[in-house]
């Protein structure tokens, strides 16, 4: 990409909740408003990738997070549609809303890792069967959101005249789908006003390229979901630093395939790559310890 990003270009950034404490979050997300940054998100877990570390449950660390910021969209990236009857997250999102204050983007997905559903005694059904479910919880919850009552029967889920009450305070609750395979980019394509999945920039085109079409059949405009792409990145001007900087992680982190690294005008290329390739925006992943100098530098790469 040649020249400057342009302003609508959506920057986020996806904090882990493992192996931090509350007061480590918070202080963060606060810190990632005060930098600019357009989203902040956290993983919906039960279980950490570092082997036997705490985290933090998603949804009552967004309700505090939405508490002690004020500017900034917040959102899981993603909830499983597995974890939670759609009916019951749907009047936990128009809760989070009002705590947020209209700044809640609803991240949904079909649930990937079958570890953590068979440690908590979570039914975890073949892929097919959960990107049903997806699709169904996104019916729902529109509906929820936007009608007085609802009533649904689908092959998932059943309700008869359920509410959310108080409804949200945004107009229309953005919901984000997140996933990367074919069916999961034709739900995003029907319900959702974004998308995201975690790819390489060559990995990244032509999914997006296949969620342009899967639009245009629908009739949609392309403009109607915001395309986004997640990574994880080191950001420093030598290779020493940059490896001062993973030595820092934990192990699970140190070979990662999802990782940019490199100094600002590295990653700058790697963003517009994205950007090439139909990303409306970005949302770098940051596992602990939280990596400030990355993170000032990224948002500088794309503002400036």
């Amino acid at each position: 990409m040649n020249g400057a990003f342009p302003r609508s270009f959506h920057v986020g950034v996806q904090l882990s909740t493992a192996m931090v404490t509350w007061r480590e979050l918070r202080d963060a997300a606060r810190m990632i408003e005060d930098l600019g940054y357009d989203s902040l998100w956290v993983p919906d877990h039960l279980i950490a990738r570092e082997f036997g570390a705490p985290r933090l449950e998603a949804w009552q660390a967004l309700a505090g997070i939405a508490a002690s910021t004020g500017r900034i969209r917040v959102g899981p990236l993603v909830s499983p549609v597995t974890f939670r009857h759609p009916a019951v997250l749907a009047k936990m999102a128009a809760t989070l809303d009002h705590v947020s204050n209209g700044r809640l983007t609803l991240g949904l997905g079909a649930g990937g890792l079958a570890a953590e559903h068979e440690t908590f005694g979570i039914a975890f059904g073949r892929s097919t069967e959960r990107v049903e479910q997806l699709d169904e919880a996104c019916v729902i919850v529109r509906a929820m959101c936007d009608e007085p009552r609802t009533t649904f029967s689908g092959r998932h889920y059943q309700l008869r005249d359920a509410s959310a009450e108080p409804k949200p305070i945004q107009r229309r609750l953005p919901i984000l789908i997140g996933g990367g395979t074919p069916s999961v980019v034709r739900v995003a394509a029907r319900h959702a006003d974004m998308w995201n999945m975690i790819a390489t920039p060559d990995a990244f085109a032509p999914v997006a390229a296949g969620l342009r079409a899967e639009l245009e059949a629908l009739g949609r405009k392309r403009s109607s979901v915001a395309s986004t792409v997640s990574f994880r990145a080191v950001i420093r001007e030598t290779p020493a630093a940059i490896a001062e900087r993973i030595a820092q992680l934990d192990p699970v982190w140190r070979d990662d395939r999802y990782r940019l690294a490199g100094s600002p005008a590295d990653i700058r290329r790697h963003i517009g790559r994205y950007a090439d390739a139909g990303a409306d925006g970005v949302i770098v992943q940051m596992p602990a310890p939280y990596d400030i100098e990355t993170l000032a530098s990224l948002v500088a790469i794309v503002r400036t």
